[in-house]
């Protein structure tokens, strides 16, 4: 579970025009891998792709900043 927060960690740094490129771009090759663990990482990161992609702000975290 570690490396899918890292990924959406990463994905969330890149640019939002960029974003979907580079998830693509990682989810094609965590697709040739025959390890299962990086096959369940690229079904969780597809599970979660309209949040990792999205590019609003998130409500809490913009609740925090503001309390800053």
């Amino acid at each position: 579970m570690i490396m899918f927060d890292r990924v959406w960690k990463m994905l969330q740094e890149i640019d939002a025009t960029e974003r979907k490129k580079a998830f693509d771009a990682i989810t094609e090759i965590l697709s040739s891998s025959e390890d299962e663990e990086m096959l369940q990482l690229k079904d969780d990161l597809l599970a979660f792709e309209d949040d990792i992609l999205d590019d609003s702000e998130d409500p809490i975290k913009t609740l925090i900043e503001g309390e800053k």
